[in-house]
């Protein structure tokens, strides 16, 4: 990231825990809009919006014709085009984004059109996606803007041969208006309205009529302790609508309503509450071959509370209380009617005392789902609560040694109620595992760890009839791993690990069975030079499994049915020569075998090899001071063979191959 984007990511960790983030989603905002972590902040803070909705508002507010100051001459234009290649398919897209402004007359115009070609037996598919939105109008003051606006949607499926090819073209003509107010301190809002005429046709239906669209936001904060954002939106048409076979229109109309809230209280106060709230309904009306109308309907609710009791990043809890509703119906054809509803409470937190880490979190959940009768053989529900507790304890014990025990339990009950029909069978699933790991790192040159986890899994079916299927699984794991710095641009490291799993059938035990698991891959990394590095990785897996029965002696004993060999050898060259290119190889081997057993001895059954090259060069180039190229084209080439044995006598395949050309090519120009 930071030969390509100039991305470094140091305080990823503290960040993110600070911001109640995962780092993996922290990481992945700052890449996609390439923001640096403390420009990201900074961000937040300036707009007093959440980190992760520092992109969707900077987007918004770049074409919103309000955003302009008054007076301002400004003309922009942004072209993008990229073209992916595969094996059996390609991609082609290209959008523009303009924006014209002249004191109180604006122009804005994005066009996006996607091509999709692919190849399958013999014959092309294509795929064509375009859409252009374009709006111009007249800033009546800073805070009000009037104007009209046009969307064109197109799609396009053409498969050759058959007759389920897919066509759709929307066209919109609106009025826009756009305001925002500002009535005193601390709180701010917008108003946006559309409306016009509406035109959609496609393979379902022919649709025409009137379309509008109400939306807007309000912001409120006051001081360090009170925020409120809340945003919501009206949208719907009044539309004459028809089958295209049929000549007769029908009267229907579709209506979606959301409201979306989010309240924070004494956001930078040891106890904080945050809280947030949605409610969204659908309908959307379509017409069926005889001539009625279907109505879809879709309600969905939900309220989230936390709150977070924190003294530092070592010490807080963290309590949430969850609540949602879902319903889906439909009435006209086939109607339908689910309804889900689910409550949960959760806590988290950590606490740091006389050099213990103690982490834990625990969830309580409650689910319950109605599926009505749909037909002659009725439905059912489902009742689900879910318990689990996770928590762990780490400690550096001495400069060189570091010890962390971990474990969690969880147990799931299912149950069901008829509603006219025959529900699934009543179930249970219970879990416990634990898991101890101890570091050694006596160095910047060695660092090394062991683990041993248990787990323990329970599956039960409540009704006897149906408890031939319970079980009960034990599964032990071992690891060990190491990385240790040969030279000063040579690293060697090593992962071990052990897997035992027993599985007893509690009423069936002819069924009981034990597989186990080895696995080792070493990997050489090896710095040549500041612009040539090569990596190596060496891996092995072996997999024997069978029964696990008593036997005459009273003792349990592994009886060996079949077993797994797989080995593979993988390398890595890059070369670097400047930021703007490089250049990469990686030839990849993979061997495997499989056994079976015949009358208490194992033979083999089927062996594969395979090899894999790829290479290719990537691209990061400026071009000039205003456009850009990038992307990577590499050529793949595969070839496997296997042989199978029938009654001990190998038969050979024929060697397969495949020698294709993949790659991405992207070119952005601002104007």
């Amino acid at each position: 990231m930071r030969d390509t984007l100039g991305l470094s990511f140091e305080a990823l960790f503290p960040l993110a825990d600070s911001l109640g983030l995962l780092p993996d989603t922290l990481r992945a905002i700052s890449i996609r809009y390439t923001f640096r972590l403390e420009r990201l902040i900074e961000l937040a803070d300036s707009l007093g919006v959440p980190v992760d909705s520092v992109g969707p508002v900077l987007e918004r507010e770049r074409f919103n014709p309000l955003a302009a100051a008054r007076g301002q001459h400004l003309s922009t234009f942004r072209y993008s085009t990229g073209y992916n290649i595969g094996q059996t398919n390609s991609t082609w897209s290209n959008g523009g984004d303009y924006n014209l402004v002249r004191d109180q007359l604006f122009l804005r115009n994005t066009t996006n059109i996607t091509m999709d070609r692919y190849q399958t037996g013999g014959r092309t598919r294509l795929r064509q996606t375009r859409s252009a939105n374009t709006e111009a109008g007249w800033k009546l003051s800073s805070d009000f803007s009037v104007g009209a606006r046009a969307n064109l949607d197109r799609f396009d499926n053409l498969d050759p041969g058959s007759t389920n090819n897919e066509k759709e073209a929307k066209n919109e003509f609106q009025a826009s208006l756009r305001s925002r107010q500002q009535p005193a301190r601390g709180l701010s809002s917008e108003l946006n309205f559309f409306s016009g005429l509406l035109d959609l046709r496609n393979s379902a239906q022919v649709k025409r009529g009137l379309s509008g669209d109400l939306n807007g936001r309000v912001r409120y904060a006051r001081g360090n302790w009170l925020t409120h954002d809340l945003s919501g939106g009206l949208t719907g048409n009044l539309s004459r609508t028809r089958r295209p076979t049929d000549v007769t229109d029908l009267s229907t109309q579709d209506l979606s309503k959301n409201l979306r809230g989010t309240l924070g209280l004494f956001p930078l106060s040891p106890v904080g509450l945050n809280a947030s709230y949605t409610l969204r309904r659908v309908r959307v009306e379509s017409p069926l071959d005889s001539g009625r109308i279907q109505q879809f309907n879709t309600n969905n609710n939900g309220a989230d509370v936390s709150m977070r009791l924190r003294q530092d990043n070592d010490r807080y809890l963290n309590l949430t209380q969850r609540y949602s509703t879902s319903r889906q119906a439909s009435s006209g054809g086939a109607g339908s009617n689910n309804n889900r509803r689910d409550i949960g409470f959760t806590s988290d937190g950590r606490y740091r005392l006389l050099g213990w880490n103690l982490e834990g979190r625990f969830s309580s959940t409650y689910s319950r789902s109605e599926f009505p009768p749909r037909a002659s053989s009725g439905g059912y529900g489902e009742s689900l609560r879910v318990r689990s507790l996770d928590a762990s304890l780490q400690r550096v014990l001495t400069r060189t040694l570091t010890a962390k025990a971990s474990g969690s339990i969880s147990l799931s009950a299912y149950r069901y109620f008829t509603l006219g029909g025959n529900p699934p069978v009543p179930r249970d699933q219970y879990r416990q595992s634990y898991r101890i790991e101890v570091g050694y790192s006596p160095g910047q040159q060695l660092n090394s760890s062991v683990a041993i986890d248990v787990s323990r899994s329970l599956f039960i079916n409540i009704p006897s009839t149906s408890s031939a299927s319970n079980n009960e699984v034990r599964t032990y794991r071992g690891s060990w791993s190491w990385t240790y710095r040969l030279l000063s641009g040579l690293t060697a490291s090593q992962s071990n690990q052990v897997n035992a799993d027993y599985t007893f059938y509690t009423f069936v035990g002819d069924n009981n069975r034990l597989s186990l698991d080895y696995t080792t891959r070493t990997t050489l990394n090896a710095v040549i030079t500041p612009r040539l590095s090569v990596d190596v990785a060496h891996s092995a897996r072996y997999q024997p499994s069978g029964s696990y029965l008593v036997q005459d002696d009273g003792l349990d004993a592994f009886g060996r049915a079949d077993e797994n060999e797989n080995f593979g050898l993988t390398a890595t060259i890059a070369y670097r020569p400047s930021p703007a290119i490089s250049f990469s190889l990686q030839p990849d081997y993979q061997a495997s075998n499989r056994s079976g057993s015949v009358n208490g001895a194992l033979v083999p059954q089927r062996r594969s090899r395979s090899l894999n090259m790829s290479g290719g060069v990537s691209l990061n180039l400026p071009i000039g001071s205003r456009a850009r190229l990038s992307g990577d084209m590499r050529r793949t080439f595969r070839a496997d063979r296997s042989t199978t044995y029938t009654s001990g006598q190998p038969q050979p395949s024929p060697v397969s191959q495949i020698d294709y050309w993949n790659g991405s090519l992207q070119l952005s120009w601002d104007l």
